[in-house]
């Protein structure tokens, strides 16, 4: 889990601590305050000093299954655009090859009348 920080345009991401069973618990005012480096925050006291530039914001990560998701769509997309590169090559090539084949054909009924 994830604490953002918001301290009016500027924002700061902070690990919370897995081992607790509501992590997001700890993602209040006074501990971005605290842990917020730069004097990002200036100008904001403490948690009881109210500030509508001052936001907090709890998130986890994305799950392995969007993850997969993603890829999965990113792989598939990737292959379509080179299956759309390579076709025209394969197309000539396999019409290359059928001509070659017919006219070996006729060849063969040529010097089968004669």
């Amino acid at each position: 889990m994830f604490c953002k920080c918001f301290c009016g345009s500027n924002s700061t991401i902070f690990e919370l601590s897995s081992t607790e069973l509501k992590p997001c618990g700890n993602c209040t005012k006074q501990f971005c305050l605290d842990n917020v480096k730069d004097g990002i925050c200036d100008g904001i006291a403490d948690e009881t000093c109210p500030s509508n530039d001052f936001k907090t914001a709890c998130f986890a990560r994305d799950s392995y299954k969007d993850e997969i998701i993603v890829r999965l769509f990113l792989i598939i997309t990737i292959g379509l655009i080179l299956f759309a590169l390579v076709k025209p090559y394969i197309t000539k090539w396999r019409n290359v090859k059928y001509i070659r084949n017919q006219k070996k054909e006729e060849k063969k009924k040529k010097e089968r009348k004669t």
